[in-house]
């Protein structure tokens, strides 16, 4: 499915796979370039990419920059990075966009379902969340100020951007085939050197009837209850926090999303996954996003029409 259309180029050779720890994940790296870049150049390249992210957008580092923003008292304001500026603009978009099913004003929520930092503890204040907490925190001029109350939490985002920028500073090196991931979000640039796309598959949890797919100049992020859940007394609770107190996920296990931009991806995969099974597929189809639902008890994956029309 989904051949790509780019040509190797005639001297890239497939080069030794990259791979190490970052953001409390994986990370990996296959790609293709002539003898004359070096490997320890591109080993630079992307472990810049990680650090620039966490220091600005990691919750588990005490002095980043989201982190001291979410320790601000009402009306002070920090100046941030570009990235950092950047990602949040993104996720308050896509929050508009989503209906609030994508959230980056969560981050007490998510510290109270016990997926926030170690040691961490919710807020014992009443939080700003949803389109008042949105509104009051457009960062300007790369400085963004605490209206109060207000807890980002960007891991929704924030690994598929540090995928989007490991694209970037591989293009720098002259890198242009590649398949680079953190995670389980991924981004495809190019062909491989017997010029068939980088394929890879949506069942990581291998529930149920497989879907593959062909990452050409294209990105991919999932998100499910498979990879992050706690047992409380009343059951499994998952780090996606649901849209509503009517969402239900039924036997939803994971969703995929394709997209050119892996962080507008892995943003959307949260929030139709946040949606449940009806609502999500309902919402892939409406903003034409090329989705993919998988199931726990043997149904067959559900493709929106933009992933099926891709993948024909």
């Amino acid at each position: 499915m989904n051949r790509g259309s780019s040509t190797p180029a005639p001297d890239a050779k497939l080069r030794t796979r990259l791979s190490g720890i970052t953001m409390g994940t994986n990370w990996s790296l296959a790609w293709c370039a002539p003898d004359a870049v070096c490997e320890a150049a591109v080993l630079e390249a992307v472990t810049d990419v990680f650090q620039q992210v966490i220091a600005q957008m990691s919750t588990w580092e005490p002095e980043s920059q989201i982190s001291r923003f979410n320790s601000l008292p009402a009306g002070e304001a920090l100046p941030i990075g570009r990235e950092f500026s950047e990602v949040l603009s993104l996720a308050l978009d896509i929050a508009n966009h989503s209906d609030g099913a994508f959230d980056p004003t969560l981050g007490g929520e998510t510290a109270r379902r016990g997926f926030g930092p170690a040691g961490a503890s919710a807020p014992d204040t009443p939080q700003l969340t949803g389109p008042q907490a949105w509104s009051a925190i457009h960062p300007v001029c790369d400085v963004l100020r605490q209206p109060g109350g207000v807890q980002l939490d960007l891991s929704g985002i924030a690994k598929g951007y540090a995928v989007d920028r490991m694209a970037d500073a591989l293009a720098s090196l002259g890198v242009t085939q590649f398949l680079a991931e953190i995670g389980g979000e991924f981004v495809g640039r190019g062909v491989k050197p017997d010029g068939l796309p980088w394929w890879v598959d949506l069942d990581p949890a291998g529930r149920s009837e497989n879907v593959r797919v062909g990452l050409c100049d294209l990105a991919l992020a999932t998100s499910g209850a498979y990879r992050q859940t706690r047992r409380t007394s009343g059951g499994a609770v998952s780090h996606i926090v649901p849209a509503s107190e009517e969402t239900a996920l039924g036997t939803l296990a994971s969703v995929s999303v394709l997209d050119p931009c892996c962080a507008v991806a892995d943003a959307w995969v949260t929030a139709l996954f946040a949606l449940g099974g009806e609502r999500g597929t309902a919402m892939a189809k409406a903003r034409n996003l090329k989705a993919v639902f998988r199931f726990w008890a043997g149904e067959a994956p559900w493709l929106s029409p933009a992933a099926r029309r891709l993948m024909d």
